[in-house]
């Protein structure tokens, strides 16, 4: 089964994949698109467990299967330049590690990189504080967090709504447990891994791995930027994906990450 996906732009124009956040879905990435899509063809799945399949169970490789299946039949067989980020650019490490011959070029941003401890408590905490996650109060106070804009808290409302319980849990499971592919150190994927300013200081650390990782990365600081920078400053969100996926000097903006 193929993925639900939103596509745009002209259908001769490079084609880019944008893989979304946990625990919202495809609408996350319209203001960025919205600046791309005069130029190049724009793929938007909701990935498993989100959106339209909020009743999927997520897994990185069921992910994978199912957006290597995409890429050949809604792609023209790839390759594609692939935009992820936080879940999403995880998804697209994965992606690069296992089909290497569909990815072009790739942005991956907020990307943890290492697995983190404490899954099962944090699961069995997120079970119990599962119904007042979904009290409309907390929703808005988690969009405040995450830096959801006012014109987006309808979709942010209706993602939060149709999760379950397990399902959010099968993601918190893969994004906490997740590790970088091995097969990711002999990748011939050109790569920018960014990370914006307030964000974790451990996701600055996994940027650098990143560039260290990959023969062909590199890692850039977002200045002022938080986890959902494409949400707040997509006119620059945008313009470095537009210079990595074209191999042109990137926006002055960033800060190289020794």
């Amino acid at each position: 089964m193929s993925l639900p996906c939103q596509v745009s732009g002209p259908p001769t124009a490079p084609p880019i994949l944008f893989l979304h956040g946990g625990g919202v879905s495809g609408w996350m990435w319209e203001p960025v698109v919205r600046r791309l899509e005069d130029r190049f063809r724009c793929l938007v799945p909701d990935l498993p467990g989100h959106g339209r399949l909020s009743c999927d169970r997520f897994s990185f490789a069921g992910a994978v299967d199912r957006l290597a299946e995409l890429i050949r039949t809604g792609a023209s067989g790839g390759p594609v330049h692939v935009v992820g980020l936080s879940l999403g650019a995880q998804t697209a490490l994965h992606l690069i590690a296992r089909h290497p011959d569909l990815v072009g070029r790739a942005v991956v941003s907020g990307t943890l990189t290492r697995s983190l401890p404490g899954v099962g408590p944090y699961r069995f905490v997120l079970r119990l504080t599962f119904p007042l996650a979904r009290r409309d109060w907390m929703i808005r106070a988690n969009a405040r967090q995450l830096g959801i804009p006012p014109a987006y808290m309808g979709q942010f409302r209706t993602d939060t709504l149709q999760a379950s319980a397990a399902g959010l849990e099968a993601v918190v499971a893969e994004n906490m447990s997740f590790q970088l592919p091995p097969a990711l150190a002999t990748s011939p994927v050109p790569l920018l891994a960014l990370v914006g300013e307030r964000e974790l200081r451990l996701l600055r650390t996994c940027a650098r791995q990143l560039a260290q990782t990959l023969p062909r990365a590199r890692a850039c600081l977002v200045p002022g930027a938080g986890h959902t920078w494409c949400l707040q400053d997509p006119d620059l969100f945008a313009g470095v994906v537009a210079a990595h996926v074209a191999d042109e000097p990137l926006p002055t903006d960033l800060v190289p990450l020794a």
